[in-house]
């Protein structure tokens, strides 16, 4: 239950984290998608954002782009829990019900959700043909290329890899980083309208990571926003040391801001 910032290599109490996420224009709060504790600590940091004064647009993961349309016309029913109910089933996730509490909190309090995620009918032209597949000049406005380098490319091969217990081909490999790398600069794109208010993401841990994920593309296109990504981090039995969940790096500095 502690919270460790990365920068600074000290840990840090929840006030202090409030005072953090409180200053930022984009706040990334990466899970693990199957964790209820990692859920219940979004929420705290999403209802304090609200407490604060603030109203954000809620960015999710959990819901595509192609539902966007479906999901504001949704928004705007008068029965709470009606719409509730009807939001709930936009959510592409298994397991929904995990997700409809973050949509009841947006609900209630009038903030706007956003459909960040893209169907993997979308990614699979650049996932199986590589980037040729895909509009030049879309890849350039959405700084594809820009934020990458050989490092990152390496390690996100690797990472891919690893999550799939090493037995992808590496044709495979590659074309699955290339998709994530599509994923995260449209995700970005959804949501780069809303930092004026204040954007708070429900993502994946490792769309959250400064080095390979959203983070890249948002200061690419928004070199003034206030970044911040919390690392919500599972705790191994007996595993103490902040330092051994720091985990490697594409670039060799810290991949989240802070870790809970």
């Amino acid at each position: 239950g502690k919270i460790w910032d990365m920068n600074n290599r000290s840990f840090i109490d929840e006030t202090a984290l409030l005072a953090k996420t409180n200053k930022a224009d984009v706040l990334l709060l990466g899970e693990i998608h199957d964790n209820t504790l990692h859920h219940e600590n979004q929420q705290t940091l999403l209802k304090a954002r609200i407490e604060s004064g603030a109203r954000p647009a809620l960015m999710m993961e959990q819901l595509n782009t192609e539902d966007q349309q479906a999901l504001d016309w949704t928004l705007t029913g008068i029965n709470r829990d009606e719409t509730l109910e009807r939001a709930t089933r936009l959510i592409r996730f298994a397991d929904t019900r995990a997700y409809q509490p973050f949509l009841a909190t947006a609900i209630d309090n009038k903030l706007p959700v956003i459909a960040a995620n893209i169907s993997n009918q979308r990614s699979q032209p650049v996932v199986r043909g590589g980037f040729a597949a895909y509009d030049t000049v879309e890849l350039k406005r959405l700084a594809v290329e820009e934020v990458w380098n050989d490092s990152r490319q390496k390690f996100l091969i690797e990472n891919m890899g690893g999550a799939h217990c090493g037995k992808l081909r590496d044709d495979l490999r590659e074309g699955m980083t290339r998709g994530q790398r599509l994923r995260d600069a449209l995700m970005v794109d959804s949501a780069i309208s809303s930092i004026a208010r204040g954007v708070v993401a429900i993502v994946g841990s490792s769309h959250a990571r400064r080095d390979i994920g959203l983070p890249l593309y948002f200061a690419a296109r928004a070199p003034t926003a206030r970044i911040l990504s919390v690392g919500f981090i599972e705790v191994n039995p007996g595993v103490t040391d902040p330092n051994a969940y720091r985990a490697d790096s594409a670039t060799g500095e810290a991949p989240y801001d802070v870790i809970w």
